[in-house]
């Protein structure tokens, strides 16, 4: 089969090279059509695929391309993993909302409705020049609103991932002391406003309230994908397991004046260390065994995107957490939401698993979210102003409508060589 990975330059590369020679034997004979715009980066990340794939045996073959057309000919996958504008662009998602005293994060709240803007039009692209029965494998932000508009835009064959899941499972049994490989959550909501009341340790059930009853709250700051103190005073007060991204929502001012006083966003420091990243990773790739950095795309992110990828090919059956249309999976959001949600995941697709309503804690912030992701799809693939605006009203961070007005007027201004939708 071809699997099209459309941003193939993204310093994430390398953990997809090393999920691909995870299941290297599962996809024998396979062409991997590496797209990307930035052709440098580009040709640094083919050489490395092609010499740890020569390495260690593995039959796959590595084409390169910096137009789409050839990239997606034929393809029986598209794996999509990029960001429009680049981390200038992400700069500025982050920097905005946050004069006007907003969260600024590059998936959820303002941020996130930029980077939809301008990620929603590319996908469109995408999925209109894709084959017709080939799956659209998304991982470019924000993928519950990315997801939406290609799914009820084309009706292309969509699944949404997000590895977050991942990380939290990690963090949850670190706080609660249990070990992670045979620790399985529930994750059930949106992308990035997950919950997860049903916890199993080797396939039992445990009383998670009585657990979160004796959790102690530790000390120590927030790192950029974690903040553990956060979490346990949220799960305690909740009675159920949050995701990471729910301080944004719970603690939002408190995270609004840290922003602030850290003076750089996330962006401005990854941008920093990018330059000596691709240097590093271009010396490695022109070695005969390269074994590149796992500072950027180690672990989950790969891995993650090809077991998906196997599990639709192979028609594994296998459970898996990922976004999907919910056709009655959460009873508390309708039926053609894209939720993330536990599902089967073989040659049809993915079949969402039955999870029940919503934990009336944050039934109604994850319904609010709901309301303002589908707004923002409509806004990304319309181009509407007044619809873009609406959004940003619904979102649960903002809380002014003159507040969406500003926020919305300067983001337009700052992307607009990226936002053909809204000329």
């Amino acid at each position: 089969m071809k699997i099209a990975i459309i941003g193939a330059g993204s310093g994430y590369m390398p953990g997809v090279i090393r999920g691909l020679l995870h299941r290297a034997d599962d996809l024998a004979g396979t062409e991997l059509a590496c797209h990307d715009i930035d052709a440098p980066h580009l040709d640094v990340m083919a050489r490395l695929a092609r010499n740890m794939f020569a390495a260690r045996g593995a039959s796959l073959t590595v084409t390169a391309h910096t137009d789409l057309e050839p990239a997606l000919d034929g393809a029986s996958y598209v794996f999509t993993t990029f960001r429009p504008g680049g981390l200038a662009a992400r700069h500025l998602d982050e920097s905005i909302p946050l004069k006007h005293g907003v969260v600024g994060q590059e998936t959820a709240g303002p941020g996130g409705f930029l980077m939809a803007l301008r990620s929603v039009p590319v996908l469109l692209e995408i999925a209109a020049a894709a084959p017709p029965d080939a799956w659209i494998v998304n991982y470019t932000n924000p993928t519950n609103v990315v997801t939406d508009a290609v799914a009820r835009a084309t009706g292309a064959r969509v699944i949404g991932l997000c590895d977050q899941f991942a990380g939290d499972t990690e963090m949850w049994a670190d706080l609660l002391g249990l070990p992670v490989e045979r620790l399985e959550a529930d994750w059930t909501g949106l992308n990035h406003a997950t919950w997860a009341s049903r916890v199993r340790l080797d396939g039992a059930e445990l009383d998670l309230p009585s657990l979160l009853d004796g959790l102690a709250v530790p000390g120590g700051g927030a790192t950029p994908w974690r903040d553990p103190s956060r979490m346990a005073e949220l799960a305690r007060a909740l009675g159920f397991l949050p995701n990471s991204y729910a301080k944004y929502y719970f603690f939002h001012d408190e995270v609004v004046a840290e922003l602030r006083a850290k003076g750089t966003t996330r962006a401005q420091d990854i941008l920093a260390t990018l330059p000596a990243y691709y240097e590093r990773v271009d010396a490695e790739s022109r070695r005969p065994d390269p074994d590149p950095s796992r500072e950027r795309g180690g672990g989950e992110h790969g891995e993650f995107a090809v077991d998906v990828i196997c599990a639709l090919h192979r028609d594994e059956g296998r459970r898996m957490i990922v976004n999907t249309r919910n056709g009655g999976a959460v009873a508390s959001l309708d039926d053609d939401a894209i939720v993330e949600v536990p599902a089967i995941v073989g040659r049809s697709g993915p079949v969402p698993l039955t999870m029940g309503a919503l934990p009336a804690p944050v039934r109604g912030l994850t319904q609010a979210i709901h309301a303002y992701e589908r707004l923002a799809s409509d806004a990304a693939v319309t181009g509407d102003r007044r619809t873009a605006l609406r959004a940003l009203m619904a979102h649960p961070f903002v809380r002014s409508k003159h507040t969406a007005e500003r926020i919305l007027d300067e983001g337009l201004a700052a992307h607009r060589a990226h936002l053909p939708q809204f000329r």
